[in-house]
């Protein structure tokens, strides 16, 4: 025989054990949802070989890599790591990645200097405004003139 209220409370039991679950998750969650406000990008595949980024603490999550653009022969390729940051990687003779925290990320985008002195590029989310003294080379990512 039930007692009233016994299922309501198991369903709140339930419901309270999801919710502490869920922020003991170890997925980086915060940086894949930045991830929604870029270009969709390809991802790697046969024809398409992922970039091998070294000295990234916490590791790249490989389903998360894509190239979003290439440009005077350098790929440009976002990326989370399992610690939950966000990273811009530059790949052409050699390889080099910005990581950043989600939220600074989320704020301020990131940027790689590559290529000449001086030369940087800006990972920017949808809604950051590419101001004077930058120009667009593709969806989500501009040059410094």
């Amino acid at each position: 025989m039930r007692r009233p209220g016994s299922t309501a409370a198991v369903a709140c039991l339930v419901a309270v054990t999801g919710i502490l679950l869920a922020g003991c998750s170890d997925q980086p969650t915060e940086a894949l949802s930045k991830l929604a406000h870029l270009a969709a990008g390809d991802h790697p595949g046969a024809s398409l070989l992922p970039p091998v980024v070294s000295g990234v603490d916490g590791g790249i999550v490989d389903s998360s890599l894509r190239r979003l653009t290439e440009h005077d022969g350098t790929s440009f390729w976002v990326g989370v790591t399992n610690d939950d940051r966000v990273c811009f990687i530059a790949e052409s003779g050699d390889t080099q990645a910005e990581c950043v925290e989600a939220e600074r990320f989320g704020a301020r985008g990131a940027t790689l200097e590559v290529g000449e002195p001086g030369q940087r590029f800006w990972l920017h989310t949808e809604y950051m405004t590419v101001g004077a003294g930058w120009t667009s080379i593709a969806p989500n990512i501009a040059v410094r003139d």
